[in-house]
């Protein structure tokens, strides 16, 4: 159905060099297969953040000291 809600995850990522960035995925996403499990499994070397049409970055994982969960946002799709 067209104009649904859709609801993400926000996150924090706390960089070693003391930026703090904001990160949302889906809210749907088992939190093992999203940044969190990215994260503890240390299987990937980059989070990939961004969309094709505005930007598109590279985040190394080794650069990110801790995650922390904040809120959930209502966007549309």
């Amino acid at each position: 159905m067209p104009n649904e809600p859709k609801y993400y995850q926000c996150f924090e990522l706390h960089m070693k060099n003391g930026e703090v960035l904001a990160f949302e995925e889906d809210y749907d996403i088992p939190l093992e297969e999203g940044i969190i499990g990215d994260f503890k499994s240390g299987k990937k070397k980059f989070l990939e953040y961004g969309n094709s049409c505005l930007f598109y970055a590279f985040i190394p994982f080794d650069q990110i000291s801790f995650i922390v969960m904040t809120d959930v946002k209502k966007g549309w799709e």
